[in-house]
This record gives C-alpha cells, sequence and structure tokens, in this order.
C-alpha cells in the first residue's frame, strides 16, 4: 500500500481496502462493453477511462493480473480504432500511465508496428481524415508517448528490423525523408535488454558516420544525441573511447555560444521542413539532457571521459557567468541541471545494487564521484548569481544534491560565499541567493558535523562537537533575523526559507538540550518575534483590498502571495518549541495581536495564530482565541442591528429613511478581528466546544450588522468554524517522532516509496469529529442554513419588506448565510439521490464503489440539501423577475448553486490550489535518495514527515472530491437528479445574464454541473443554438451562448449526439442576422474553436435507427448546408466561408459510409465551381477541399504500365467523381474563368522583399481565416523535399497546392481535362501580368508531373513546343515560378521522391537544346535556361542518390 493510502483517516483507509475489489469490477466492465462485431462500441469503451485514470491517481493497490490484462485489451482497442483518433488519444494517454506505473512489474511484449502503421496512416500519408489539428496534434503526441512507453517490451529482434525499416531512408542526406528517418529511428528503436546484440560496435560506427552525414542542424543533431545517450546508458559493455573526441567536439558545437563577438548560430545551418520539426518537436534547441546524460554514463574508472569534460566545463564555465547571459543561458541551465539529475539516478541506481551485493567494475568510486563535484562546481561558482532567475535556482538546487555525495567540497564553498555575501556592502542581492544556499543545504551541514570523520555515534547535544558547520548554521540563524525586511520581499523569504529548513532537522527546540549551545533559543525567540511583529507592522498590502463579495481572509502581502514558506516557518516553529518556549511566544503574540489592528495584514496575523492554535489548541484557544472572541462580542453588542442573522425577523412594518451604520473605525477593527479569528480557529476541533455560546452570539451578531464589510467577515468565521467541527485533518504534524539513528537531537526523514506494510512508519494522528462537535455543527446548520432557506423563501413569497432598500440587504445576508454553511461543511452534507431510469428502487450507491474518500463526518441530510435547491430555484425565479439588476445577489446565488450541484467540486479546488504550492517545494526539506554523509540510500527522495503527512492529508482531500463523482457517469440505470435539472435550468439562464461577470461565473459552474451529468448537454446546446438562430436575440444572451458552446465539454458532445450537432452547425451559419460586432466576433472564435477541435460525426447518423428520429437526415442536413455555401446565396463572405468549411468537413467525415458516393461527388463538384468564386478566401478553401477530396486517380499509369503508356485504358475503373467534374470543367471558358480567379491569390508586390514561399496567400488571411481554409495535411505536406538553395532571383510565388489541383484532377478525369485546359494555359502563359504567369507555371507543373495516358502524345503535340516558347519568351521577373514549375515537374514521384515522373527525361531533353542565335531576349533566356539547368541537374543527382 502507498504511504498515502496508509496515512488517511482511519474511517477513510478502511473504506480503502475495498478498491482492489472495485478495480477488478471495472476491468471486467470495460472488457463487456466492447463488442468485436461492432467497431463503433470502442465510444462506449472512452466512460471507463477517468474511471481507469481515478484508480492511478488515487495510488490504489490492485491486482497485477488486472493490470496485465487492461493493457493488453487497452492496446487491442487501440489498435482496432483507426481513423478514430478521439478514442486512440484517450486510450493511448491512459495506456501511457499505466505502463509507466508499473513498469517494473509487468511481462509484456509489444509489437512495433503496429503502433508505426498508426503514425504512418494518421500523420503521414495523403489519407487525411477531417479532424481538426488539435486533435491531431494530440493523437501525435499520445501515440509517440505510448511508443516511449512501449520500448521497454518491444520482443528481441525488433532493433533489427527498426533499423533496417529506417536505415533507406537516411542514406540520401539531401533528402527531407533522411530527417523523418533520424525521427522515427529516435523515437523506436528500443534500448531494452532483449535487444542488446544489436548493438555492437559496427553499429556504433555506422551510428557515427550516419550523424556526420548532415553538419550544421541541430534538429539532426538533437535526434542523435538522444539515441546516443540512451545506448550510453543501457549498454555498459560498449567501448567509446575512441569515439570521446568526436562526441565532446559535437556536444561543444550543439551549445552554440557565441566566440568574440559572433551570434553563435550555424552560419550555414540547414533547415529542416516545418512539419517534420513540429513533429518531432525537441523541446528546447539544443539538447541538453541528451548531452548530459551521455556524459554521466560515458563516466567510468580509468576513462578518458573525465578528461573531455575537463575541456568542455572549461569553455562553457565563462559563459555561465552573470555579464555572459543570453539566449544560450537556458541550455547552459538545462545542462547543469541534468547533469546533476542524471549523476543522482546513476549513483542511486549503482549503491542500490551494492546493497544487493551486485559490484560492476563501471561503478563509480570515490575519487570519480570528487573530479565530477569538483568539475561541476565550476560552473555553480559562475552561474550562482546570475541575474537569470532560474540558472540561480538550479544553481541552488545542484549544490543541494551535490553537498549529500562530496560535502567536502560543497559545504566550504557554500559557507565562504555566505560570508562574503554578510561582508559585502555593494552587491547586496547576493545576500539573498546565499542564504538560499545555506538553507538547500542545511540538512547537509547538520549530517556532516555529526559523522565528521568519525563511523561512531555522536550526540551533538553535549555541545561538543565546535564544528565549523555547526558555528555557520548558527550564525545564518542569527543573521537571519535582519533578514526580515518589509522592503526586501526576496530576502525576506530566503530568510524564513531557511529558518523552517534548520528547524525541520532538528527533534526540538530548548535552551537545555540543542543542537546549537551557542545560541539560547529563548533570547533567539525575543528577537524573533520582535522582528516579526516589526515587519508586520510595516506591511503594505500588494494590492487594494477588494471589500465585495469576494474578499478573502487569506489574500494578503508577499508573506502569503509569493510562496508558502512564511506559514511553514511558523508551523515548524511552533511544532518544534518546547513546553516553555511555547508558552513564551504565546505570551507574546497574544499581547501583540491584542494591541494591534492591522488591516494589511489580516492574513498574515491570522495564519500567525493558526500555527499558534494548531500547535496546542488547548493553550492557545485559552489565552489568544478567547481575548479576540470576548473582544469582538463586545464591540458587537452597542451596534445597531438588523435582525437579519437568524434570532428572529425585526419589525420590518416600519421603514426609517436613516439606515443604521457604524462608524468607519470601528467597523475595520471587527472586519480585522473576526478574519484574523476566523484563521487562527481552523484547527481548533474540540477545543473550541466550550466557547460555543460566544461563537453562536458572535455568528449571528456580525451577520445582524448593518456593514457588508462585518457581514463578510461573519462568513469568514462561520465557515472556518463548521469546518474546523467536522472535517479530518491532521493533528500534532509537526512535532517529531522519528528521531535519526546517529543523533536523537536531529529528525529522521522518510521516503515514501520506502514505506512497506512489513515496516509500517508511525502514522499521522487526525482529528476525527466528536458527537459533540458533530451536534454542535447541526446546530449551526439550523440556525445559519435551515433558517435561513426559510428566510429566504419567505421574502420571495411574500413582501416581507416596504423598503426595496432593506428587502436587498436581507436577501444578502440570508443568501451569504447559506452560503457559508455549504462553503464550511463541504461535502459532510450528503448528496443528492440520481433518478432512476430503469424503475429499480435500489439504492444506487449499492455495488457503485469506485475509491474511498471523505472529507470529514456527514452533518445534515439528503433532504436539506434537497429542500435547499428547491428554495433557491425558487428564489432565483424571483431575484431574475425582481433583482435582474443587482450583481451581488446574483454571484452570491450562483456560488450556492455550484455548492449545492457540484458535489466535491470545492474539495477539488482546494487540492488543485495546495498543488501550485507543492511546484514551490523547495528543496531544503528534501533529502536525495543518495547520501554518502551517512551512507544511507533509498528508492526515492526523503521528506521531513510533516511534508508527507500534508501531502496524505491533501491526497484525502482529492479522494473525498472523486469518490462519488463517477459512480452515475459509468451506471447507466441512474440519471440526474431532478434538483440538479433545476439548478442547471437556472445557471442556464443565469449564463445569458446582460451582466458580464454573471454570465462568466454562470457558465463555469454549469459546465461543471452538465460534464459530471453528460446527458444534460443536448439540453443547453439546443436552447444555446436557438439564441444564435433567434435573430431578436439580445446581445448578451448571444456571448453568454457562445461561451457555453465553445467550451471542451460541449464540442465533445457533438461528435455523439446528431441532434446537438445539427442544432449547433445550423444555429452558427444561420446567425448572421447578429449585427454588433461582439457577436459576431464571438461566434467567429466559437466556429474556429469548433473547426479546430472537430473530430468527426456520430456514426449513428449513417445508420438506420430511431434513436435519433427527431434528428435531421444527414443527407438533408449536407443540402441544407451545401445551398448556404454558394455565393450567390447573398451571405456574408465569413458565413460563406464556414459553409463551404463545413460541407467538406460533412463530406470527409462521411467516406466511410457506403452510400456517400453521391455526397462525395457533389461536393468535390461544388469546390470545384468554388475555384472561381468571387471570394478569395472561398477559393482558398476550394483549393484545399479538392487536394483533400481527389483521390483516386485512376488514369494515373502505375510503374509497370509506364512502359507502355499508350496502351488503352478500356478497362480503367472510373471514379465516383468523374461524371460530375466532367460536367463542370467542360463548360465554356470554366478554365479560363478559373485561372483568372486564382492568379489574384497571386500577391506580387513591387520589392518583393519578402518571400512567401508556398503560403504566398497568407499575406492576406488572418489566423482564424487560415484555420478553416487550410486543412491539416496542407500543414504537413512539403514540397520540395530537397533542401532549396540562397536564391538571387527573387520571392517564390509559386503555390505547389495549387499544382497539386491541376495534377489530381487530371489524374482523376483523364484527358478531356487537358484538352479543355490547352487554350487557357497557352493564353495565361503568354501573358504580361506576372500573377497571371504565376497561375498559369502551377497549372503547367500539375499537368506535367500527373503521369496520366495520353499524356507523351500530348508532349509531343504541344506541351514541348509550349514549353520552349516559355524558355523564349519570358521577362525576368517570370524566372522563379518557371523555375519553380520545371522543379515540380521532375521531382521524383512517391513520398520519398524515388519513382521517376514520366516527362522528367522528355523536359530535361527539351531544356537541353540550344537557344537560337538570334534570340531577342538573349539575357534573359540565358539565365532562364541557367536557373532551369541548374535545378534539374540538382532534381536529378538528388534522385540518383536515392
Amino acid at each position: 500500500m502507498h504511504l498515502y493510502n496508509a496515512w488517511l483517516p482511519p474511517p477513510v483507509a478502511d473504506e480503502s481496502k475495498k478498491e482492489r475489489e472495485s478495480f477488478s469490477r471495472v476491468v471486467s466492465s470495460v472488457k463487456s462493453s466492447y463488442r468485436p462485431d461492432d467497431p463503433d462500441s470502442v465510444y462506449s469503451t472512452i466512460k471507463w477511462v477517468s474511471v481507469i485514470d481515478l484508480f492511478i491517481k488515487a495510488k490504489s493497490e490492485v491486482s497485477l493480473e488486472d493490470i496485465s490484462g487492461l493493457i493488453e485489451f487497452g492496446l487491442e482497442l487501440f489498435h482496432v480504432s483507426q481513423n478514430k483518433l478521439y478514442v486512440q488519444v484517450r486510450w493511448g494517454n491512459i495506456l501511457v500511465k499505466l505502463l509507466n506505473k508499473y513498469r517494473k512489474k509487468l511481462s509484456l511484449k509489444v509489437k512495433w508496428r503496429h503502433l508505426y502503421d498508426t503514425l504512418i496512416h494518421t500523420h503521414f500519408s495523403r489519407n487525411t481524415g477531417p479532424e481538426g489539428w488539435r486533435l491531431r496534434q494530440r493523437h501525435f503526441e499520445a501515440t509517440t508517448s505510448l511508443v516511449r512507453s512501449c520500448r521497454k517490451f518491444f520482443p528481441p529482434g525488433s532493433a533489427v528490423e527498426i533499423w533496417s525499416e529506417f536505415r533507406s531512408l537516411l542514406e540520401n542526406p539531401w533528402h527531407n525523408s533522411s530527417f523523418e528517418g533520424s525521427g522515427f529511428v529516435r523515437l523506436f528503436l528500443p534500448t531494452n535488454l532483449d535487444n542488446q546484440e544489436f548493438f555492437t560496435h559496427d553499429w556504433i560506427k555506422e551510428l557515427m558516420h550516419q550523424w556526420d552525414s548532415i553538419p550544421n542542424c541541430q534538429f539532426w543533431n538533437s535526434q542523435w544525441t538522444a539515441i546516443i545517450a540512451r545506448v550510453v546508458k543501457n549498454y555498459r559493455f560498449i567501448d567509446w573511447e575512441s569515439y570521446l573526441p568526436t562526441l565532446f567536439t559535437r556536444f561543444l558545437n550543439m551549445f552554440e555560444v557565441p566566440v568574440a563577438n559572433g551570434s553563435g548560430s550555424y552560419p550555414f545551418s540547414v533547415d529542416v521542413p516545418r512539419n517534420t520539426r513540429f513533429l518531432f518537436s525537441n523541446r528546447t534547441v539544443t539538447p541538453a539532457k541528451g548531452i548530459a546524460k551521455s556524459i554521466v554514463y560515458l563516466l567510468k574508472p580509468g576513462s578518458s571521459t573525465q578528461e573531455h569534460f575537463e575541456k568542455l566545463v572549461n569553455l562553457l564555465e565563462q559563459y555561465y557567468h552573470p555579464s555572459n547571459g543570453g539566449r544560450w543561458t537556458y541550455s547552459l541551465e538545462r545542462f547543469l541541471l541534468h547533469l546533476v539529475i542524471s549523476f543522482q539516478k546513476r549513483l542511486q541506481h549503482e549503491q542500490l545494487k551494492l546493497n544487493n551485493n551486485r559490484q560492476d567494475e563501471h561503478y563509480l568510486g570515490r575519487s570519480e564521484r570528487n573530479v565530477f563535484v569538483k568539475l561541476v562546481l565550476k560552473l555553480i561558482d559562475r552561474g550562482q548569481y546570475s541575474k537569470n532567475e532560474h540558472l540561480s535556482e538550479t544553481v541552488a538546487a545542484a549544490t543541494s544534491i551535490l553537498s549529500y555525495v562530496e560535502p567536502s567540497l560543497i559545504l566550504p564553498f557554500v559557507a565562504s560565499r555566505f560570508h562574503m555575501a554578510l561582508e559585502t556592502m555593494t552587491a547586496t542581492h547576493q545576500l539573498q541567493v546565499a542564504v538560499m544556499s545555506v538553507a538547500f543545504v542545511g540538512r547537509s551541514l547538520f549530517l556532516e558535523s555529526l559523522s565528521s570523520s568519525t563511523v561512531k555515534p555522536v550526540d551533538l547535544s553535549n555541545g561538543e562537537s565546535g564544528d565549523e558547520f555547526i558555528e555557520l548554521l548558527m550564525v545564518a540563524l542569527s543573521n537571519a533575523l535582519l533578514g526580515m525586511d518589509a522592503n526586501d520581499p526576496p530576502k525576506t523569504l530566503a530568510t524564513m526559507q531557511l529558518i523552517g529548513s534548520i528547524f525541520s532537522n532538528m527533534s526540538s527546540l530548548d535552551d537545555e538540550v540543542s543542537v546549537m549551545p551557542m545560541i539560547r533559543f529563548s533570547e533567539w525567540l525575543d528577537e524573533f518575534f520582535c522582528r516579526l511583529f516589526s515587519l508586520l507592522l510595516h506591511l503594505e498590502p500588494s494590492s487594494v483590498t477588494n471589500e465585495g463579495l469576494h474578499s478573502s481572509a487569506t489574500s494578503g502581502t508577499f508573506l502569503v502571495e509569493d510562496g508558502p514558506y512564511y506559514y511553514c516557518m511558523l508551523e515548524i516553529l511552533f511544532g518544534r518549541l518546547s513546553k516553555p518556549l511555547y508558552n513564551q511566544a504565546l505570551k507574546k503574540i497574544s499581547k501583540f495581536v491584542k494591541t494591534n489592528i492591522l488591516p494589511g495584514a489580516i492574513a498574515e496575523v491570522g495564519l500567525l495564530c493558526c500555527a499558534c492554535v494548531y500547535s496546542n489548541p488547548e493553550e492557545a484557544v485559552t489565552q489568544l482565541v478567547e481575548p479576540i472572541l470576548l473582544s469582538v462580542i463586545s464591540s458587537l453588542e452597542g451596534t445597531p442591528s438588523t435582525g437579519f442573522g437568524g434570532r428572529g425577523i425585526c419589525d420590518t412594518s416600519v421603514s426609517t429613511k436613516a439606515k443604521p451604520t457604524i462608524s468607519p473605525a470601528l467597523e475595520t477593527a471587527i472586519d480585522y478581528q473576526l478574519k484574523i479569528l476566523s484563521v487562527a480557529i481552523s484547527y481548533g476541533g474540540p477545543a473550541l466546544l466550550r466557547y460555543k455560546d460566544q461563537f453562536k452570539d458572535a455568528v449571528v451578531s456580525a451577520f445582524e450588522s448593518p456593514s457588508w464589510k462585518v457581514n463578510g467577515a461573519g462568513d469568514h468565521l462561520l465557515r472556518s468554524l463548521l469546518g474546523s467541527l467536522v472535517l479530518y485533518y491532521p493533528i500534532d504534524q509537526y512535532k517529531c517522532i522519528l528521531h535519526h539513528p546517529n543523533a536523537t537531537a536531529l529528525e529522521e526523514w522518510i521516503s515514501s516509496k520506502d514505506y512497506s506494510d512489513d515496516k509500517p512508519l508511525v502514522g499521522p494522528k487526525w482529528h476525527i469529529p466528536s458527537v459533540e462537535e458533530v451536534k454542535f455543527a447541526n446546530e449551526l446548520l439550523d440556525l445559519h442554513f435551515r433558517s435561513a432557506l426559510d428566510d429566504l423563501l419567505r421574502i420571495c413569497q411574500t413582501k416581507v419588506h416596504s423598503d426595496p432598500g432593506d428587502e436587498k440587504e436581507h436577501l444578502k445576508v440570508t443568501l451569504l448565510r447559506i452560503d457559508s454553511s455549504l462553503q464550511g461543511v463541504l461535502t459532510c452534507l450528503p448528496d443528492f439521490t440520481p433518478s432512476s431510469r430503469n424503475g429499480t428502487i435500489e439504492h444506487p450507491n449499492h455495488g457503485s464503489f469506485l475509491i474511498a474518500g471523505a472529507t470529514g463526518s456527514t452533518v445534515g441530510s439528503t433532504k436539506l440539501r434537497e429542500k435547499a435547491a428547491e428554495i433557491i430555484h425558487a428564489a432565483c425565479k424571483y431575484l431574475l423577475e425582481k433583482k435582474s439588476d443587482d450583481s451581488i445577489l446574483l454571484v452570491l446565488i450562483i456560488r450556492i448553486m455550484d455548492a449545492l450541484g457540484n458535489y466535491g467540486s470545492m474539495e477539488y479546488d482546494e487540492w488543485a490550489n495546495h498543488r501550485q504550492a507543492w511546484k514551490l517545494e523547495s528543496a531544503a526539506i528534501m533529502e536525495p535518495s543518495i547520501n554518502f554523509i551517512v551512507s544511507a540510500h533509498s528508492k526515492g527522495k526523503r521528506r521531513p514527515r510533516w511534508a508527507l503527512i500534508d501531502k496524505a492529508f491533501m491526497h484525502n482531500t482529492w479522494r473525498s472530491s472523486q469518490s462519488s463523482y463517477h459512480i452515475f457517469r459509468t451506471n447507466g440505470n441512474f440519471g440526474p437528479p431532478e434538483h440538479v435539472n433545476l439548478l442547471v435550468d437556472d445557471l442556464l439562464n443565469l449564463s445569458l445574464h446582460s451582466y458580464e461577470t454573471v454570465r462568466i461565473l454562470a457558465g463555469k459552474y454549469l459546465l461543471k454541473m452538465i460534464k459530471r451529468w453528460p446527458s444534460m448537454i443536448s439540453k443547453c446546446v439546443l436552447s444555446l443554438t436557438e439564441n444564435l438562430r433567434n435573430p431578436k436575440a439580445p446581445e448578451y444572451a448571444v456571448l453568454g451562448s457562445c461561451a457555453v458552446l465553445a467550451t471542451q465539454t460541449v464540442l465533445k458532445h457533438l461528435t455523439m449526439d446528431p441532434k446537438s450537432f445539427s442544432s449547433f452547425i445550423l444555429g452558427i451559419l444561420s446567425s448572421s442576422h447578429h449585427e454588433s460586432l461582439k457577436t459576431q466576433k464571438a461566434i467567429n472564435e466559437l466556429f474556429v474553436k469548433y473547426n479546430i477541435h472537430f473530430a468527426g460525426v456520430s456514426r449513428s447518423y449513417f445508420k438506420t435507427s430511431d434513436n435519433h428520429v427527431d434528428a435531421p437526415d444527414f443527407t438533408d442536413l449536407v443540402s441544407q448546408i451545401s445551398s448556404m455555401s454558394f455565393d450567390s446565396m447573398g451571405l456574408h463572405w465569413r458565413y460563406n466561408l464556414m459553409a463551404n468549411r463545413v460541407l467538406l468537413l460533412l463530406a470527409m467525415a462521411s467516406r466511410n459510409d457506403p452510400n456517400s458516393s453521391k455526397i462525395l461527388s457533389e461536393t468535390a463538384g461544388h469546390f470545384l465551381k468554388n475555384l472561381k468564386s468571387q471570394l478569395p478566401q472561398t477559393r482558398i478553401l476550394a483549393i484545399s477541399a479538392l487536394n483533400t477530396l481527389l483521390k483516386d486517380s485512376p488514369y494515373k499509369l502505375s510503374d509497370e504500365k509506364q512502359s507502355f503508356p499508350s496502351e488503352n485504358l478500356q478497362g480503367v475503373r472510373k471514379s465516383s467523381l468523374e461524371g460530375e467534374l466532367s460536367q463542370i470543367f467542360q463548360e465554356d471558358g470554366f478554365f479560363s474563368e478559373t485561372l483568372n480567379s486564382l492568379s489574384h491569390v497571386h500577391i506580387i508586390s513591387d520589392t518583393e522583399s519578402s518571400s512567401r514561399g508556398n503560403h504566398g496567400n497568407s499575406s492576406f488571411q488572418s489566423l482564424a481565416d487560415k484555420s478553416i481554409t487550410r486543412f491539416y495535411f496542407d500543414f504537413t505536406s512539403s514540397w520540395p523535399r530537397t533542401p532549396t538553395w540562397i536564391s538571387l532571383l527573387g520571392s517564390d510565388t509559386f503555390y505547389s497546392n495549387y499544382a497539386r489541383i491541376f495534377k489530381r484532377l487530371i489524374q482523376e478525369c483523364g484527358m478531356p481535362v487537358l484538352v479543355a485546359l490547352k487554350s487557357s494555359l497557352e493564353e495565361f502563359s503568354n501573358a504580361k501580368e506576372r500573377s497571371k504567369q504565376c497561375v498559369a507555371a502551377e497549372a503547367f507543373a500539375g499537368v506535367l508531373h500527373s503521369d496520366v495516358n495520353g499524356l507523351l502524345e500530348a508532349w509531343d503535340n504541344w506541351m514541348m513546343v509550349q514549353l520552349q516558347n516559355i524558355v523564349l519568351a519570358q521577362s525576368v521577373e517570370s524566372i522563379p515560378e518557371w523555375t519553380a514549375c520545371i522543379r515540380y515537374a521532375v521531382t521524383g514521384k512517391g513520398k520519398y521522391g524515388t519513382r521517376v515522373p514520366l516527362l522528367r527525361q522528355p523536359v530535361l531533353d527539351c531544356l537541353a537544346v540550344p537557344l537560337p542565335s538570334n534570340c531577342h531576349y538573349h539575357c534573359s533566356c540565358q539565365a532562364l535556361c541557367f536557373s532551369f539547368s541548374r535545378t534539374s541537374r540538382t532534381i536529378s543527382a538528388e534522385n540518383a542518390i536515392g
């Protein structure tokens, strides 16, 4: 069992034992939900993916057999789900998690070929689907992650197969396929035990040769560096000695650091195609991780690696200096980090093997460790005070780790730097870094002084060590007090980190027994509080205090907002103080709190009191809480009372014009005291019971105050009081229980990975609510929840107040009491009971248990929650009718709806916020897994016990948020509770409110609710899309509708529900009547997002089923959208573009349907007509569409038939699109109009200063338009497939995707296309406008490259003459287009350019014909021919190599 689960609260820990059986049920359900005879049943398994993820995150103890069976089933499911990208994404990601978590326990064999086929089919072929680029990107990431996780399980012989598969791609370094080949080798090549025979010295030699083939290319270097790093790490038998000079030279070059005034970049770098860079992306430009890993694992006794590493460090060292920063600093910082991490991992692995009596000659000894640390220390020395924050933090973390390896080198360095920083007068910024460094090595300092040159146990408490490192800690602790400065936040936080670090190591703080004999802690404590109080008195809030609805008791200054160090330091300090010192501190704090009111430091003072109470509730409640509580009550006694707080309704029949008020000073004092009281009692527990009457009085009086500020403070007090009574939380968390075996004055730190059921550790003591606490909590609920609900209903049903102002105030306070009660008890108030769909009356929890989790003891009942939902529904209706302009009331009621309907979401938010704090977790409270100071090594990082208890506490919080979340989503017998339906209806209305604040909040909570209950999404979509269609819908309703519809929750649902899908699409396309800029912007953004995330349409659309009788037929929907997509409809161009895009998506989604041929042919014809559209964006989309739809190519000659091209084609199967397309292109003037329209897309600037390449039309396209008009295949396909040489001939306005549609049109419909195109092509080739010549060059290129039957005859009849005329007639300006045309025409066929085009040789022969001696434009012709022949020779040579 995992440590976090063993340390759960006892009631939850007992329940968690049932999770093994629960997981077995889930695995059985997953397998039974898939039926091999129904391919679409894979969709029914998706709902279980999040449930499986639940068990992984819960760290549940489950059967390994179930895990193995699930992984094998999941891999099978992944392979059978071709073309179902969303299914593969979900299952791919969950398989990665399972494989990574259980990789050391599994014995699987996974074939690599299936995974490779999936990648090729989806991302490297022309068989593109309709899915949006975001889904495709996620699919590629999921698949490649799955490959990396499965590499360990590739069977013997896989490495040979993989290298054989991709080696051919690497042979021609001047073809772009080599980049893909290197990416695939890096991705697939396994370095597991089963394939070690493949990695011979000959292969290493070949690998180095391949790496040499392309110089000055970071992408290429990254791939081979990563491969080498894995091989070096996993195969120690390979001798790299002869390759070390080459390797380290490469490593140095890859950092691209500047020499003299150079930029540091490669002067003639090789460009990598954009799609290859995107698909095989590398997070950093320099492969720092691969370099670091290679160096660390190349180290071995007697190797020259250390010499080469020293040279590398000596060269890079200067670039770590603060004055030598630049773009290379990030790579150097990553290099240092990975050096230390890889070194730590290697040492850990070796030491654990040594513990198992397994020795290896390659293991690093003391001398090798010493040399490595010395070299890294050079980098640390230079980088310690870097201006780059990441580098300085990495240096501190590296110092901490290495201090456990070679303390004799690291600790003196830290000490000298600290003393230097204390003495400096000019570089004061150094003190913060120096203090942080001491904090990070605090434990090393203690342990080194403990074990200094002896092995025998030493008792530090005798005060005789006199160790220099203990002295350093004492100096640091004494000087730390001077570092607490309100005007220097970084130094103050570093100081607090230092204090927390030192005290986390010490078992207790006492004058009698101390690790630091020179410090009297009673005196130090006095000075500490003196400095702390001075700091608190001079604090200024970091932002203007918000006194409205969202004011928080814990929003404060940099002490709270910039990290957890302040509160952690206080908790550790109070947890370690001896009884006398604690009483001394308590008196000082009590006096300070009684005599000062600090509205700018509420959170800070509150947390100080909270830490004090948490350490000893009985003492602190008496001396600290009681005086504040009585002071508040006495202050409130003399103030006016509204009667809204729960004692009873005041006399409302008399309305007074003068409203009762209290003075601002008194209001501020009461607000301050109530808020620090609310923070202080957070963990008071049973110690608060003896003051329960006073607390009741204080809360009621606060709610009855005429001040809204005081009401808000009462809200904080009530929720904190309820939480303190009914929630589970650890107590005595910071008390030291585990003493270090060699020194009782130090605490022993522990690792969660070292925990086992055989050797249990002493778990935390939990606050389990007593009967009296639960009783008191129920009393508070009766007073402020049940009675407040009754008051609310009375206000809404009867005219209680004659004055609208009084009514508003009464409503505010009543809603605040309800909200406060719900926020306090969280999920302790039982959830709604779901409705039954099949008439069963069994309890919904029967047989539905997934994971254990509870946030506290149960209070109230389900009926109370149901009553609240009914009354809130009535109140919402009343507010929308009578108070719709009051945002405070509406926001309050929305928050209540969230607390009622989204069971567990408040705990989830608390866990998520706390998790952010863990990201700031300091290296000061982490001991690495290797520790050579006391020769104690572990399986994972060690932490103080209190830190692990904190993680166990948050783990329980997360469990309580998830324990019932998925139960009813996976059980078809139950539907959403009726009361949730009411809340969804209300939130749906509020999400369309005129106030943006109200809309945003309602939409956020509505989405949470429908995400838990997916069956309710359809209702919301139908309602919201109606607002888009309705011409009378106000602007705010449209904005609210778009905000909800644009969310992932809704967009995912559209792929499964035909009715919602149709309503969504038609709603957007029918919304052009909304004229405001805001609405049009929102609708456009909604469509763009839908387009990016498009995942297909429901397969039930193509089945004859009664399930969706009310949904339109698919054919009808296509024809309806098709009618909207013509220019003649008079729609705005953007709506015309949207309609065309949807038409294309629907046509592609229907491809696999046997009845879709008519839809596909009509759609292809429609887009062919759109080539001559008057709308530029529609023309560009038509290009993308035709490139995607024209696929059959029946007239294209195969390799066998190219030898006999004149053979008749009577037996050729005609394309289903040919009939429709032929009618269109044979119309008079079709190609003339088309070429003329396409020429308008070619924007030729006068200066031609910018090269647009294949994306020239982007000059007038926004990013949103590009996402609609371009298709994913346009992005991944790249031409040319060989590097483009530097050209002096101007910009390239040749668009290969335009050439491609002419080629495919000819391949689809044969020679009639060429006949129809001939006259227009001749006309445009001779045109004077360059834009017309551009489109002529593209069309001619497509014709020349089409390889159809009859092409050779056409070449002999007119095309050769046409090419000669072009050579003789063109002006210099058009040379780039015609150069590209010829280059395209002779480019090799196929993905890797290995097949020779039919007309390659005739074209090259034509270009080789000598020019006439009397040629008029002699210079022009020479330049053109030279350009042609150079391109031709290059391409010919490239393909000859290939």
